[in-house]
């Protein structure tokens, strides 16, 4: 009965701790996440200003084409049996 309550103890104790400390820690969290989102769209918004209004730009991703040999794998043709 006695690691019981002392258990039960320790579980309120933290949980009162966590209760003091959590809006410290979310405070924490939400300036790291607003900080990555502020990157993120200052660097969006730089990448914009560099185009003059009437630029175009085209930007080509390269496309792999499919490197199968022709002669591999043979042809099959089914007929149709009553």
């Amino acid at each position: 009965m006695r690691i019981f309550l002392t258990f039960i103890f320790f579980m309120l104790l933290f949980s009162y701790i966590l209760r003091l400390l959590s809006p410290y820690i979310m405070r924490r969290l939400m300036k790291r996440m607003e900080k990555k989102v502020t990157e993120q769209f200052n660097n969006t918004a730089n990448k914009k200003q560099t185009k003059r209004e009437g630029q175009i730009i085209i930007e080509q991703t390269d496309r792999k084409e499919k490197k199968v040999d022709r002669n591999i794998g043979d042809y099959v043709d089914f007929e149709e049996e009553n």
